[in-house]
């Protein structure tokens, strides 16, 4: 749930830490390519791969398609890009990144059917080089932006032309971090079907989600709803713990900030907050470091400015005791930070904005569902929701020859994963991620 904490924590023991690692900008030229055929219906399809550095060529386009999008992806919002990049390229995708653009031309114009980061990493054992979607622990959901209309010739031309071999780019691209039950992940793959191009996946694992349930009755409160979701038993505690709060004298105030001034003063708040918990004595607090609290800030602002931004908050007397920031628009959440205040553990302050924070979300009639980006095993998410989607990496070789390059990639990072598995106890034990 909390995003960057990892990337942070292991930047923090690097010389200089995290700020040495962002301000060492050894400037990657992309160059920009294009690759281009015509479709079945005789129109021209285009894939650019535009440097990240040129983002705000293609902004206008790509904002239409963002709001048309068959599945949303708050990390690929060109509000969040645009605070992100140049910001945090060498955090991001210090070897450089393109914004690839599938674009189509008709008698009526040119339009972006698709949109999708991509870079070039090598990773594995032995390390293998391939294209890969820019998703990580900072933002991790790699799906691609989609355009309804035509959404599964966009994909067979992604396909085909990132396998072009003018473009010179690696025969394998992994599709990181892509919901297994997402429609645009489903058109990928039959896209890859259709071209008879090898695919496999790896690291598939389940992440915890709240999903929509069946209409509840009509007179039905929030506390039903948190009830028949997070259970009759933590409920109940929950329960207990703030009315013993409040028979000791305390007052408990939850609120929600959703205008853009009351969200700019929540999360301040929430970064005092956080400044003072463990995360500040780690260092991996967002205060920790000027570049990623200037990046927050910003993408905070825009987001709120249209709505897709809202801050949780618990207060104890008056004073904030646990805050969850939210992005999202559409009915899709995704719990993007939380923060508490360590003195106030006896009344689990994360857990109760979380449970608050659930039941404001499935009061709403347009509520799809909330992701909550927790790695496997992470405590709070999963015992609260009991709901899971499917994340995968998917491999696909992108030419029928590159079939051996696949099973290749496949196996290297399978070993990589299987060591991480091996040594991740003993990392453990150390206090280590």
């Amino acid at each position: 749930m909390s995003v960057f904490e990892t990337v942070m924590k292991e930047a923090s023991r690097k010389r200089d830490g995290l700020g040495g690692v962002l301000d060492r900008r050894s400037e990657v030229r992309m160059p920009w390519l294009r690759a281009s055929q015509t479709g079945l219906t005789s129109h021209l399809w285009e894939l650019e791969l535009v440097p990240a550095k040129s983002l705000d060529r293609i902004m206008g386009p790509l904002e239409k398609l963002a709001l048309r999008s068959i599945d949303h992806n708050i990390f690929f919002a060109p509000k969040v890009l645009e605070a992100a990049w140049p910001r945090l390229v060498n955090l991001l995708a210090p070897k450089g990144c393109w914004m690839a653009a599938v674009w189509e031309t008709t008698g009526e114009g040119r339009e972006m059917r698709l949109f999708v980061p991509l870079q070039i990493v090598t990773q594995g054992v032995p390390r293998q080089r391939m294209l890969k979607v820019l998703s990580n622990p900072f933002m991790p959901l790699g799906t691609p932006l989609m355009d309804p209309d035509c959404a599964g010739e966009a994909c067979e031309m992604l396909l085909r032309l990132l396998g072009d071999p003018q473009l010179g780019l690696p025969p394998v691209i992994n599709f990181s971090h892509q919901d297994e039950g997402g429609d645009s992940f489903a058109l990928l793959r039959d896209a890859s079907r259709s071209l008879s191009l090898a695919s496999s996946e790896v690291d598939s694992y389940a992440r915890a989600a709240l999903l929509a349930r069946q209409p509840f009755d009509e007179d039905a409160t929030a506390d039903d709803m948190i009830r028949a979701v997070c259970g009759r038993k933590r409920t109940r505690e929950s329960a207990r713990k703030r009315r013993r709060f409040e028979d000791d004298g305390h007052e408990l105030k939850f609120k929600c900030a959703r205008d853009l001034e009351d969200v700019l003063d929540a999360f301040e708040a929430f970064m005092t907050m956080e400044l003072r918990s463990w995360k500040g004595r780690k260092g991996t607090a967002l205060y920790n470091h000027k570049k990623i609290s200037a990046f927050s800030r910003e993408i905070i602002a825009k987001l709120a400015q249209t709505g897709s931004c809202e801050i949780f908050t618990l207060e104890v007397d008056g004073k904030p005791a646990a805050a969850l920031i939210v992005l999202g628009h559409g009915g899709y959440y995704v719990p993007w930070k939380i923060a508490f205040d360590e003195g106030q553990h006896a009344i689990s302050p994360g857990e109760q904005v979380m449970m608050y924070a659930t039941g404001e979300w499935l009061t709403r009639a347009d509520f799809i569902a909330a992701d909550s980006l927790a790695v496997p095993g992470h405590g709070m998410a999963e015992q609260l929701w009991s709901d899971r989607i499917g994340i995968t990496d998917w491999l696909v070789a992108l030419t029928p020859e590159a079939a051996t390059n696949l099973q290749n990639t496949r196996k290297a990072l399978t070993r990589l994963s299987d060591i991480k598995d091996k040594l991740r106890p003993f990392a453990q034990k150390l206090g280590l991620r």
